[in-house]
């Protein structure tokens, strides 16, 4: 056995699940993982890889070698199933993109959270649970005891990061008497970093939100 096409065998063996395991980092926000879960993880994505693809073509790796002459056993022919490699990049793509997306979705732990199972999310922190179950239009108090109140566009993966953006947002200034009052931003909107001092996110319910100031 050639040992450069036994460690090219054991690569295209690994390459699978480690395509699968970084899609899914770069599409979804995760708790961390050290760097041997990560690679267990790649190991097991490759498995169910292999588990799948493997009966459509004949339960044979996608790259073998045979010997060309028996009288000459150290020359070899190598044979490469480019079906079952595009099969298997594909399978990568697509199972990273599902289990990218059963992440940011929590369709997996809301099944299991319903089932009484745990009351986990799949997701890194509240912070990424709120923004991404709930958005919409927002209320932020900053340092200062300044508001802001725009449409939550973008924020940060990292609660220490603490960086919000928001569209058609205005500042919500008290008067004297008490009395709130919006100041429009000229402009697309307002990035909030956490250097101004982020101490609490109000989600509002924008239609009565409305309904209360037609009626006042």
């Amino acid at each position: 056995m050639p040992s450069k096409v036994e460690a090219f065998g054991v690569l295209l063996v690994l390459l699978p699940g480690f395509t699968c395991a970084y899609i899914v980092q770069f599409l979804a926000v995760r708790r961390k993982q050290s760097e041997l879960d990560k690679v267990i993880e790649a190991l097991l994505f490759s498995l169910l890889l292999y588990l799948i693809t493997l009966p459509f073509f004949g339960y044979t790796f996608p790259l073998s070698w045979t010997s060309v002459d028996p009288k000459q056993p150290n020359i070899y022919q190598i044979l490469i199933n480019w079906k079952h490699l595009a099969c298997l990049a594909g399978a990568s793509i697509l199972f990273g993109v599902i289990y990218a997306a059963n992440i940011n979705n929590d369709w997996v732990m809301f099944a299991l959270r319903w089932m009484k199972v745990t009351e986990r999310t799949a997701r890194k922190t509240v912070w990424n649970d709120a923004f991404q179950e709930v958005g919409g239009m927002v209320q932020v108090g900053i340092s200062g005891e300044r508001k802001v109140l725009g449409w939550l566009r973008y924020y940060s993966d990292e609660p220490e990061e603490s960086s919000l953006f928001l569209e058609s947002a205005s500042w919500v200034v008290t008067s004297e008497d008490g009395n709130e009052s919006e100041v429009p931003i000229d402009g697309p909107g307002i990035l909030l970093t956490k250097d101004c001092g982020i101490e609490y996110v109000m989600f509002l319910n924008w239609s009565k939100r409305n309904d209360e100031v037609e009626e006042g």
